[in-house]
């Protein structure tokens, strides 16, 4: 059992910091710096990670030490002293695994409601008042949660260690689960819902919708890892079955909670283009007299219409405040990176680059469009003429 528990749980581990790596590639990329990182980012990174690895560390070492989980009617007595000093080590870390196990899924409870509540701060106002609402009462379950574990459900805290314990409460943790469960269940099935239909009404295309529907469904496997091991630890309350439930639980939650960030990554090592699929085609520069500069032109012309109409369409759904949902964007609204931002026309940058093309074109040679730059075209050099693209 040793050897299995061993092997599977640093499988989950390579997964889960891995999904954190690929969270954390993907979010510079998209912020153009590290030092651009948000919040859930950094409590992602650095305080879930060490969580991770404290809680599969302390996870093998305990099962190779064991505890005072002794079932009813065991002769405490028939143990060595060394027997029983190993044992009180295993107790103690059965302390940090469920300390840590709680950080992990709380935590990634928490960068979950920040992502949810940058998505619906500026447009979505009811929604935004039941994410802060369910924030309160994530917060709140931990704080009780924890409470109750250190004050009230075994006394003195000493005896989580002690061997033999004068109750079952300090060895099984049956009161301590259920409270655990309870919290954490419903918190999980009210985000996943809150997430569903915030997709479901927003203004994405429906293959998207599908596609991210299908991302956030993943929280369903949280749900059924959490209940699988509130079962097999009140079922099997003296058996160490509960350890493989709280690994799988505590990755799947960490896999969950990054996979919506990798689509940046994702889109540069498959090459899938741009998510919301409005991104205008790459600009190309082909003379108007050529037949490829003639269908450059026209394609812009239709890429400009369809952004104007889009634009009309989404002005119209923002404001009806929560009726409507505007496009979502995992950036903070404050992020210059944000989805719509435009770099001023009057920039030292703009510019530059509009006083090289002047340079660079002549009127015979450009073909009119509906763009951001009046002029697409394949440029001759008066210095240096080259021949049409």
């Amino acid at each position: 059992m040793t050897l299995q528990f061993n092997q599977e749980s640093w499988i989950w581990y390579t997964c889960a910091v891995c999904m954190i790596g690929a969270r954390l590639i993907s979010r510079t990329k998209q912020l153009r710096s590290i030092k651009s990182l948000q919040y859930d980012d950094w409590i992602m990174g650095l305080f879930v990670t060490a969580a991770c690895t404290a809680l599969i560390v302390c996870a093998n070492k305990y099962v190779k030490a064991q505890s005072n989980l002794f079932p009813p009617g065991f002769d405490v007595g028939t143990l060595s002293d060394h027997e029983l000093s190993r044992r009180r080590y295993g107790s103690k870390l059965v302390v940090v695994v469920e300390q840590t196990q709680i950080a992990v899924i709380w935590a990634c409870k928490a960068c979950l409601l920040i992502m949810y509540h940058r998505l619906t701060r500026t447009a979505l106002r009811n929604e935004n008042i039941a994410i802060k609402l369910l924030a309160a009462y994530v917060a709140l379950g931990f704080v009780v949660m924890e409470i109750l574990y250190f004050a009230a459900w075994c006394r003195p805290i000493s005896e989580y260690w002690a061997v033999p314990t004068s109750s079952p409460q300090c060895n099984a943790l049956i009161n301590h689960r259920i409270t655990k469960a309870v919290l954490n269940l419903s918190s999980d099935i009210t985000m996943l819902l809150i997430a569903l239909q915030m997709l479901i009404r927003s203004l994405l295309p429906l293959k998207r919708k599908l596609i991210l529907c299908g991302i956030f469904s993943l929280g369903i496997f949280v749900i059924i890892a959490s209940i699988l091991n509130s079962y097999y630890s009140f079922v099997n309350a003296y058996r160490q079955t509960w350890t493989f439930w709280y690994v799988r639980e505590s990755s799947t939650a960490i896999l969950v909670a990054n996979l919506p960030f990798t689509w940046t990554i994702l889109r540069d090592l498959f090459d899938l283009g741009s998510f919301d699929g409005t991104s205008p085609p790459p600009w190309t520069y082909h003379s108007s007299r050529t037949a490829q500069g003639r269908r450059t032109a026209q394609l812009h012309r239709q890429t400009a219409r369809t952004a104007a109409a889009g634009k009309k369409h989404h002005s119209r759904a923002v404001s009806k405040g929560s009726q409507g949902t505007q496009a979502m964007t995992l950036i903070d609204s404050r992020s210059p990176l944000k989805h719509g931002a435009r770099i001023s026309a009057d920039s030292p940058a703009s510019k530059t680059e509009k006083n090289l093309n002047e340079e660079a074109i002549q009127s015979q040679d450009c073909a009119v469009l509906s763009s951001p730059w009046p002029l697409l075209c394949e440029g001759r050099r008066a210095q240096h003429p080259a021949s049409p693209v």
